[in-house]
Parts: C-alpha cells; sequence; structure tokens
C-alpha cells in the first residue's frame, strides 16, 4: 500500500501526465455525486418507505396467493385424478348391487389414500344420496337423517357444477359448520348420473398459518376475501371492515391507498389471485411506517461521510487501474525512449504513431508492387468480355481502380511459340511454363526500352497477349511503330528462345468496349498461320466482304440463358432471349449469321433439356422432329424468339417447377410417415426439419402448402384419431391412452374436448350407449 501511495504521489506531482489529470477529475466525479446523493435521499427517503414497502406487500401477498393456490390446485388436480381412477370410473352402481361390502370398502380405501396424499385436508367424505349416508375415513359411516340436509344434497347433486370450491361452512352438512374451503365434486366426475357427491374440507387455520409467516409489522393485518366479497379467512378477526371491499372495486387500478379502520390508518394493498379470483389484502399502519423515517438523517450523514473517504479511495484505485493500459501502451511503445518532462503520454503516442504511420506506408509500398498481378488479371477478363454488361461510369471506374488510363487508342496482339523444329531449341515440349516466363520477361523489357504502355497477360494457354493503349493524336505514326515494334519483339524472341514465333496483330479503336473484338481479331490472326505460314507477324486485314472477324457470339448470354433454364427462372430466361436479339441488331444485314448464332443457342437449350432429364420429343413435339428446319423457316427475329419461348423454354421451366414439385411432396411424405411412426413421442417440426435437411421455418410454409393444414394440426388430427381408436376398441383409463397418444392427463382432455366436443369420458359413454 506505501508503495502504491508513493508511485501515485510521483505520477501526480512530479510531471505532466494524464494520470494526474484523470485523478483529479475522478476526485470531482466522486465527492460532488456523493454529497447530492446523500442529502437527495434524506428528501427521497421517506415518500420512498411507502412505495417500496408497498412492493414488497404485493411480493409477500403474491407468496401467499402462491401457496394457497398452488395447494388448492393440487388438491383439486388429485382428487380428479382419484375419481378418474379405476375404481370411480367402474360402473359404481352395479359394483354396490353386487358387492355392497367391497362398494364402501373401497370408497373408504381411496378417501384414506387422498387424505394420506394430502396432510393440509382435515376431512374428505362422499354422500351416497339413495342410502343417505355420508361416508368419511376419519367419522366412519353416518346417515343423513333430516329432509332439510337431504334436501340440500340433493339440489346439489341435481346442480350443473361437476366441481367447485365453496367457501365458509355448508350447514346442511354435519362437521363442516366452520370457517374454511371445501371442494365439492360429482362422483364420477363428468358422469350423466352421479352416484354421490365428494366433499373435500380444508380448516381456515391452513390459511392462518400461512399468512403469519408474512406478517412483518406490528397491527398489520391480512385478510382474503373471496370473488363474491365474502370473509375466507383472516388475521384480523372474524369480519371484513365494513366498506373495504368496495372500496377496493373503485380504486382497482391503484396499487395502494390509505384506508381508515378502527380509528387507524392503514395503508392497503390489494391483489387478485388469477386462479379463483380471491381477494389477498393486507393492510400496514402508516404511523408503523413513518418510524422507519425517523433514523434517517443520522444515517444519511454517517453514509455521507463514510462514502465520501470510500469514494477519495476508489478514484484514486480506480484510476490506476484505468491508466493502467495506457501506461501499458506507453511502455509498448517506449522502446528504450525517455519521456519528454513537458510532454504527456498523448503527445508521445502521437510522435510514435508518425513513425509507425511511415512503416504502414512501406507496407503500402509493397502491396502496390502486387499491382502488376492484379491488373493483368482484370486484363484478361476485359479481353474475355467479362464487363461488357457494364455501364459507362462502372467501366470506367473499373480502369481508374487498376491505374488503366481512359481514351486511348486500344490495340491487341498475340504472341505464341510453336514447337520446336530440331533439336537446336533451347527449350523442350514441357518447358512451356518457363517459355511463357521468358516471353513475358521480354516484353516488359522491350515496352520499357521503346516508352511504350501496355499490360502483358498471360493467357493460360502457352499464348502471351500485349494489350498497348496510346494517345489517339499520334495514332498515324504510333501505327508503323507498333509494327515495328511487334517485329523486333518477335525476333528477339525467336533468337533467344530458337523457337519459331507468331505474332497476331489486331486493328484499333478507341472504344474499351471494342477490345474483345480486339482480342478475338488478335487470336485469329494468329490462327491464319496454318493457311499463311508462322514464324511472323500477321496483321490483321480488316476488309473483307463477310467480314465475319468482327462478329463476336454473345457467349456470356448463351450461359446466362443456360443458367436460367436450370433454375427454372421463365422471367430471367426471357430477358436473356431478348438480350440475345438484342446482340444480333449489327447484324441484320447478315440474316446467314443470325441463323447460325440461333442455331448455336438451340443447341445450348437442347443440351440443358438434355442434362436436367427432359427428352427432346417433349420440347418441340413429333410433329416439329426438326427444330433446325422450324429456325429456316422463320424470318424474322422476334417470331425466333417467340418460338424459342413456347418450344424451349416454357416445357423447360415447367419441367423444373413439376420436379421440384415432386421432391417437395416427397419430404412431405416423409414428414407425414414419421409423425404417423411417432406419434406417441414429443414431436417437434425442429425434429422433422433436420430430418429433412431444411429449416423448420421452410418445412412449416411447405407442410402448410402441400398438407393444407399446419404441422401441428395434422400431429394433433393423428393423435386424435388414435385416441378415438383406442377408447372405442380398449377398456383402458383416460390417463393411460393419453400417454399412448403422447398427452400429459389434462392436455389431453383439453384438446380432445376441443376437437371432438366432449370429454374423452363422455366419448366412451356417448358410444358404449350407441
Amino acid at each position: 500500500m506505501r508503495r502504491w501511495f508513493k508511485d501515485s504521489w510521483k505520477r501526480l506531482f512530479q510531471r505532466k501526465t494524464i494520470f494526474r489529470n484523470m485523478v483529479t477529475l475522478s476526485l470531482f466525479i466522486a465527492v460532488i455525486p456523493v454529497v447530492a446523493v446523500g442529502i437527495g435521499s434524506y428528501l427521497f427517503s421517506a415518500s420512498v418507505v411507502q412505495s417500496e414497502v408497498n412492493q414488497s406487500n404485493v411480493r409477500i401477498l403474491n407468496n401467499v396467493s402462491s401457496s394457497i393456490d398452488s395447494t388448492l390446485d393440487r388438491i383439486q388436480n388429485n382428487a380428479i385424478q382419484m375419481l378418474l381412477g379405476t375404481f370411480f370410473s367402474s360402473n359404481l352402481t352395479e359394483l354396490k348391487s353386487t358387492n355392497y361390502t367391497g362398494f364402501y370398502s373401497g370408497i373408504s380405501r381411496e378417501l384414506s389414500a387422498l387424505q394420506n396424499g394430502n396432510k393440509e385436508v382435515s376431512d374428505v367424505a362422499i354422500y351416497v344420496p339413495d342410502e343417505g349416508y355420508l361416508i368419511s375415513p376419519i367419522y366412519g359411516g353416518r346417515r343423513i337423517t333430516e329432509d332439510k340436509e337431504r334436501e340440500e344434497l340433493l339440489k346439489e347433486l341435481a346442480s350443473d357444477n361437476q366441481i367447485r370450491w365453496v367457501t365458509g361452512p355448508i350447514p346442511y352438512l354435519p362437521g363442516y359448520n366452520l370457517n374454511g374451503v371445501t371442494l365439492i365434486s360429482k362422483v364420477p366426475l363428468l358422469a350423466k348420473n352421479p352416484t354421490g357427491l365428494l366433499f373435500i374440507r380444508i380448516d381456515e387455520t391452513l390459511f392462518q398459518n400461512i399468512m403469519s409467516r408474512f406478517v412483518s409489522y406490528s397491527g398489520e393485518l391480512m385478510f382474503i376475501l373471496n370473488a363474491t366479497g365474502n370473509l375466507v379467512t383472516s388475521s384480523g378477526g372474524n369480519s371484513v371492515p365494513e366498506g373495504l371491499f368496495e372500496l377496493i372495486a373503485q380504486k382497482r387500478s391503484e396499487q395502494r391507498f390509505t384506508f381508515t379502520f378502527q380509528d387507524t390508518d392503514y395503508m392497503v394493498t390489494p391483489i387478485t389471485s388469477s386462479y379463483n379470483k380471491w381477494q389477498y389484502i393486507n393492510m400496514v399502519p402508516v404511523n408503523e411506517l413513518n418510524a422507519k423515517s425517523k433514523g434517517i438523517a443520522m444515517i444519511t450523514l454517517t453514509i455521507i461521510a463514510v462514502c465520501l473517504v470510500l469514494g477519495i479511495l476508489i478514484a484514486l484505485w480506480g484510476t490506476r487501474r484505468v491508466y493502467r493500459p495506457i501506461e501499458n501502451l506507453v511502455a509498448h511503445l517506449k522502446g528504450g525512449q525517455v519521456l519528454d518532462s513537458e510532454t504527456d503520454e498523448v503527445g508521445f503516442v502521437r510522435k510514435r504513431w508518425g513513425e509507425l504511420s511511415s512503416t504502414a506506408n512501406q507496407l503500402q509500398q509493397q502491396l502496390s508492387d502486387q499491382l502488376p498481378l492484379v491488373r493483368e488479371i482484370f486484363a484478361l477478363q476485359l479481353l474475355q468480355g467479362r464487363f461488357l454488361h457494364y455501364s459507362g461510369d462502372q467501366l470506367e471506374g473499373m480502369l481508374r481502380r487498376y491505374n488503366v488510363p481512359a481514351g486511348q487508342e486500344n490495340s491487341v496482339f498475340v504472341i505464341t511459340c510453336d514447337p520446336p523444329q530440331d533439336s537446336g531449341s533451347r527449350f523442350q515440349e514441357n518447358d512451356r511454363d518457363l517459355i511463357v516466363f521468358a516471353l513475358k520477361n521480354i516484353v516488359g523489357e522491350l515496352l520499357q526500352s521503346q516508352e511504350m504502355e501496355g499490360i502483358i497477360i498471360n493467357l493460360l494457354n502457352d499464348q502471351v497477349a500485349v494489350w498497348l493503349f496510346r494517345d489517339p493524336e499520334q495514332t498515324d505514326e504510333r501505327q508503323t511503330e507498333v509494327k515495328l515494334f511487334a517485329e523486333r519483339l518477335r525476333m528477339l524472341v525467336s533468337d533467344y528462345l530458337r523457337l519459331p514465333v507468331t505474332i497476331g496483330l489486331s486493328g484499333q479503336s478507341e472504344s474499351i468496349t471494342d477490345l474483345p473484338e480486339l482480342y478475338e481479331e488478335a487470336v485469329l490472326s494468329v490462327r491464319s498461320r496454318i493457311i499463311v505460314g508462322g514464324n511472323q507477324v500477321i496483321t490483321h486485314s480488316g476488309g473483307g466482304g463477310a467480314s465475319e472477324l468482327h462478329y463476336r457470339y454473345p457467349l456470356e448470354i448463351e450461359t446466362h440463358f443456360e443458367h436460367s433454364l436450370q433454375l427454372g427462372d421463365q422471367e430471367e430466361a426471357e430477358r436473356m432471349l431478348a438480350e440475345f436479339a438484342k446482340s444480333m441488331s449489327d447484324n441484320v444485314q447478315k440474316p446467314e449469321l443470325i441463323q447460325m448464332s440461333y442455331y448455336r443457342l438451340l443447341t445450348a437449350a437442347i443440351r440443358t433439356a438434355y442434362l436436367l432429364g427432359l427428352d427432346s420429343a417433349q420440347l418441340s413435339g413429333e410433329a416439329e422432329a426438326d427444330p433446325y428446319g422450324q429456325i429456316r423457316k422463320i424470318s424474322t427475329i422476334r417470331e425466333l424468339n417467340e418460338w424459342f419461348k413456347v418450344q424451349m423454354v416454357d416445357p423447360i421451366v415447367a419441367y423444373v417447377h413439376g420436379k421440384q414439385h415432386q421432391e417437395h411432396e416427397q419430404l412431405i411424405q416423409k414428414v407425414v410417415r414419421y409423425i404417423e411412426d411417432n406419434y406417441h413421442f414429443d414431436l417437434s417440426l425442429d425434429q422433422c426439419a433436420q430430418i429433412c435437411g431444411l429449416s423448420s421455418h421452410y418445412l412449416s410454409k411447405l407442410f402448410k402448402k402441400t398438407m393444407d393444414v399446419s404441422f401441428i394440426e395434422y400431429l394433433t388430427k393423428i393423435r386424435i384419431e388414435r385416441s378415438i381408436e383406442l377408447l372405442r376398441t380398449t377398456d383402458l383409463s383416460v390417463s393411460d391412452i393419453a400417454e399412448r397418444v403422447g398427452y400429459q392427463t389434462k392436455n389431453f382432455i383439453r384438446v380432445f374436448k376441443k376437437h371432438i366436443g366432449v370429454t374423452p369420458g363422455q366419448y366412451r359413454g356417448t358410444d358404449s350407449d350407441s
């Protein structure tokens, strides 16, 4: 600690540092808020106490409500499970007539098991009306002799309520005349003609014990009222304060309010149970709440003093930790340098940043050295026509990116080395890579010596292309210079490699979009060495009546057209047909050339259909077995495109869509079979999606589209149909059937009634009657 203070002291006062500024700011930030918070807390705490207590009471009431509601719900569920069990699901009337003793012993056994499993139950009994017996495991069998009591019990038996909770005493039932709650249910449950009534009694002492655990203030009261405002139980007497229930109904939107009872002001916090709509009410004397604020002033002063001391220490410690990354950065950048006493860490970092920027510039220069390779790849793609569909602005942007001047006179020549005619060559046939490397170096050195601009391109076919660009104003005198350059280059390469070298030279054009055409001219010039002889510079003449040398078949459109057919994209395929027709517009004077181009496009379409598995007879039909003959009969480009659409595009797209639909149906049938085999498990859409290799969202949409129902609706339908079959053909209980079709008992009853209109028990009874 002493060393830490010593280091901090040096950084604060020996020289100008960021650490000193941070400590000053941290102390200011630490002291001012603590003082402000201390004063504000004193003014604010008194008003907050009631709000905090109210929130605490809400949590307490929620705990009380949750405890009571869960107890009642558990007892009710246990009672339903007992009534849906084997004994009560059997024919009790027949059992009573055939085995009288077994009937009553079975009832006593079931009631004892229910009471032993629910310690909160004070009594459980079943009333058998035809003999007037009230059977209880505690009191045994008691006969109800009073006519009034029997009449009230018969009214309850004839009511529409299958099961319900009753609060308060039940005067017509012996032993049930005390406060508490009672569950009354028909026996058997959901039967058309019940044979008795089930009574489950819970004394109010259970609720009072739960409430007493949460009483925190002297004089605090708790009340529980049912939905009609009657008292269920309380910790403050046997009556509800007059007007309390009505006031709660008026102030339903308020979390708390003040109520005067027996000359005492209470803060009232009510909540309503979502289970049975009971009102849980907490009443805390206001004077008990105000007593908490008496010591706030002294506590506030003490807290301010302690927080100031802690704030100063934490500010120093925290600033030291925050400063540590800066300190580490400076130490990392120092490299043996000493910090200037007049310069803080920022100045030192700025200085080092300049040095790092210089290093970065060097690295950038190294990156720029790789630019020739990148420019070569771009130039190769440009020669091959990959950017013909770019707009003028886009193409100019690409030229700027790769440092290629625009608006220049362009020409292309292609260099090739033929195989050696004798053994005097410096290189062998398998040295093609070395030959290309030597070619590029010779061309580069010659361009530099002649002060000419161009890009040398490896064509990846053992040939090298040179794209030259020069000022258009010097085209006439430079044309001769280009020819001389090509001849000189040919001689240099031939002498060095000792191989026959042929160079094909194209014409000139100022438009960058004509570059693929110039490249084709140069390639055709090189190929013509077969006729005119190699080992020379062959210049494109530019003449001839046919002039097919300038025509370039739109291969990129054909490729895009084939791809659209493979995907079944009708709109894109028709757009490519329109683009193809547009590319033919420059050759309207050469109908044979247009016809030849459409022959080639037809071949591509037929090839695509064959690869997709579509028979050629399905394209043009038996009447048009010769599609090439059909093209010869058509006289306009518009009619050609229409023929292609009807005879090629439409059937291929329809076939692709049908194939996709068939695949989708196969996938859905796979899911349906999986559901029918595994419906009794906990199935999910994600499991089926993993089986099909699809996303759950896409499988859901595909299932709905194919089956006209959603995944969960189809699964529910299968489960309901299977449960109906089990209800008709077996004697299994409802809970066993629910388990066999993949449901819990409560959920099964709810889903079955929702889809069939009656509960499983009612359906089995109806089916038996029919």
